[in-house]
């Protein structure tokens, strides 16, 4: 097995996780706050990592300590706009809607000069906004809690770009340590200011928050800037397309989401909107003859 196809099957397994913790999420910011739940993930998370960061940490620079501190502070943005959206909207709406980051991308990958998008990212961006209109709309107004959760697909986009462009194997854990870091201490301070801050006192919600933590934010996070290092970040977005299909399919089955005909026609958009931005038309077509 190649070291490519190792670190994209371990990005998939991720993205399974990442569509469990929008059921997670939501149940547990019902008795928490949304900076609360944040502070406490994100900080167990950075400190279960940096015992396997220090190796990592001696091969940084300045440069390279100021490009993961800044990916942190979008992170935290990026999150503090999903935790917040996800109190107020179904878990299968934040997946879907976070699953936008794919087709945000190569547009953001454009407005930093590398590259512009294709006419199949243009026809599959169309295709998932319309996708997003059905799912969210209700008449002509966008639910703000899918509003707050659409702002965040923009920001881990924004993300994905960022760490691209400066993680390498080598720093990977290190700059993964240092963004969980960034965003448990910014979490902190809001949920502080806003008078929010609580200990979890039952079983279930530490055991939840540990879960968050140590799966869906530690290791999930070391995993992905490990496979940033060394896959495109196209081919990152779309192995993130499977994160909106976990979270609807945990929805479905452990939050009991049951979406009406329109609204499983925008989500079903939105999936088809991601893979054209992302697939190889060319691929699909040879599959296709393969077949026939």
């Amino acid at each position: 097995m190649s070291k490519n196809t190792l670190w994209s099957i371990s990005l998939l397994a991720v993205t399974a996780v990442w569509g469990w913790s929008f059921v997670a999420k939501h149940d547990t910011l019902t008795i928490m706050a949304a900076s609360t739940l944040n502070a406490w993930m994100f900080s167990l998370a950075a400190a279960a990592l940096f015992p396997f960061s220090i190796r990592s940490f001696r091969l940084m620079n300045l440069g390279t300590l100021l490009n993961a501190g800044l990916a942190g502070v979008v992170l935290f943005m990026a999150f503090s706009l999903q935790t917040s959206g996800t109190a107020l909207t179904t878990p299968s709406n934040a997946g879907f809607i976070t699953g936008l980051c794919t087709v945000f991308t190569p547009v953001l990958l454009y407005l930093m000069g590398k590259g512009r998008p294709s006419l199949k990212q243009g026809i599959g961006t169309g295709i998932a906004v319309f996708g997003l209109g059905l799912l969210s709309l209700d008449g002509f107004t966008l639910h703000y809690g899918d509003l707050l959760v659409l702002g965040c697909a923009v920001c881990f986009a924004l993300h994905i770009v960022m760490v691209s462009t400066f993680t390498t194997p080598a720093l990977a854990m290190a700059s993964a340590s240092i963004q969980l870091g960034v965003v448990g201490v910014l979490s902190l301070i809001w949920s502080v200011a806003n008078n929010a801050f609580s200990v979890p006192t039952t079983l279930p919600v530490t055991a939840t928050l540990l879960a968050l933590a140590l799966l869906a934010t530690a290791l999930a996070y070391a995993i992905q800037n490990r496979a940033q290092a060394v896959l495109a970040p196209e081919k990152v977005a779309l192995i993130l397309i499977c994160e909106p299909i976990f979270g609807g399919l945990f929805g479905y089955f452990l939050a009991g989401d049951r979406l009406p005909a329109e609204r499983l026609a925008g989500a079903g958009l939105i999936l088809v909107g991601l893979a054209v931005t992302e697939l190889r038309l060319t691929g699909i077509a040879w599959l296709a003859w393969r077949r026939s």
